[in-house]
């Protein structure tokens, strides 16, 4: 067998973790498309309703730790409990009440999500080998397709039984639960790697002083994403209604949205497994913001093709970046997966709240303009440290 392939075996497991992601992330694709008949019902500012967005991220300060217990323990008990708790919390979104009681939902589903999300790319890397690249952009994949289907089954769902009986969605995350639990039973989930902490440090210490360069490194790529792709999601649908658009029409575009990030990230896991992550990752975090510019200037006349680029571009980079971290040869992968996870979180909050607070002082059109051109500086910032360790940590290509 070529080793630059995947056995048939491995690639079924890798086929049903992508599937086990898409159904995941179907659920948490709801928030978005939801989100301006949530700003109807509780009559919200840009600002809380960027909050909802944040209360869904915020477990994620957890997911160092959630990594170590990952390393040690394998969890696979939480990735095959997390489509039932995730399309639970999701599902029972549009019957609560009080804002309050969506937060509440949102920070489980956030909890849920982590513990599916954090340990997966160890397996990823140990089921894909030298195809890394291209293993974790079919597992991406599923999550960039739910949020394409996600917009226009919630749609569907609003449509014939209203906000509040969305509840009916919830039993195929409990089916793919059941069927995990059933296929990867006899499946072992990767560790740490035992006794190469020589040091005697905590876990998390020793891999944040081992990968210092490569988390500093990520910083950029983060904040251009979190200006580019995380405020898109969050707000495109809201801003197309704010301009005449129809709920329907909002989410159909976002649905478009995420089909171009599905081929951009099936793209982008291939090609950097033959012309090296850095080298396109500075390709994407600089497109990624002239495309969000060229959506705005161009206007809705002629929007899908602008809002395709996008997709392709914005939202692409993920599987380069997974690759790119459990590729450094950590002692603790879940770990480390988590350290860059939680790193994201805090970025892509802040960013997203600050975004919130600039559109509700000026309008959502300006704070897009805005976000667009800060997030050249992420660019910037990954230039400048992939550049002085590209000989260490960023190859230019693969052996």
């Amino acid at each position: 067998m070529n080793k630059g392939s995947l056995s048939p075996h491995n690639r079924n497991k890798v086929y049903l973790l992508s599937a086990a992601h898409l159904l995941h992330d179907i659920y948490t694709s709801f928030l978005s498309t939801l989100l301006p008949l949530l700003i109807e019902k509780f009559t919200l500012t840009y600002t809380l309703a960027g909050l909802m967005r944040v209360m869904l991220r915020i477990p994620s300060l957890l997911n160092p730790f959630i990594g170590e217990l990952a390393d040690k323990k394998g969890m696979k008990i939480f990735v095959v409990i997390s489509p039932a708790l995730t399309a639970v919390a999701m599902s029972l979104i549009g019957g609560v009440p009080h804002y309050y009681g969506v937060l509440a939902l949102l920070f489980v589903t956030g909890i849920s999500s982590s513990l599916f999300h954090v340990p997966v790319p160890v397996v990823l890397k140990k089921l894909s080998a030298r195809r890394l690249g291209f293993g974790m952009s079919l597992f991406q994949i599923g999550g960039e397709i739910s949020r394409t289907a996600g917009p226009l089954i919630v749609i569907g769902a609003v449509s014939l039984w209203g906000l509040s009986g969305i509840w009916r969605l919830m039993p195929a995350g409990v089916l793919m639960s059941i069927f995990l639990h059933y296929r990867l039973k006899n499946f072992s989930f990767p560790g740490s790697k035992n006794g190469n902490n020589k040091s005697g440090e905590h876990s998390l210490i020793y891999t944040l002083k081992r990968g210092k360069s490569v988390f500093a490194a990520t910083v950029g790529l983060m904040f251009t994403k979190s200006l580019t792709a995380s405020v898109i999601v969050t707000f495109l649908p809201t801003y197309l209604v704010s301009q005449g658009r129809s709920f329907a029409s909002a989410g159909a575009t976002l649905a478009v949205l995420q089909a171009a990030a599905v081929a951009g990230v099936l793209f982008a896991g291939h090609m950097s497994d033959h012309i090296g992550r850095r080298r396109l990752l500075l390709i994407l975090t600089f497109f990624a913001p002239v495309t969000v510019l060229l959506f705005l200037l161009i206007g809705l006349k002629f929007m899908l093709p602008c809002v395709f680029l996008m997709g392709f571009t914005a939202f692409s980079s993920t599987p380069v970046i997974l690759a790119m971290i459990q590729e450094q040869g950590f002692d603790y992968p879940s770990v480390a997966n988590g350290i860059y996870m939680t790193m994201s979180f805090l970025v892509t909050s802040v960013l997203v709240l600050a975004f919130g607070k600039l559109a509700d002082i000026t309008s959502l059109k300006e704070a897009f303009y805005l976000s667009a051109f800060l997030s050249f500086a992420g660019f910037g910032i990954f230039a400048i440290f992939s550049e002085k360790m590209q000989k260490t940590i960023f190859p230019l290509s693969r052996e």
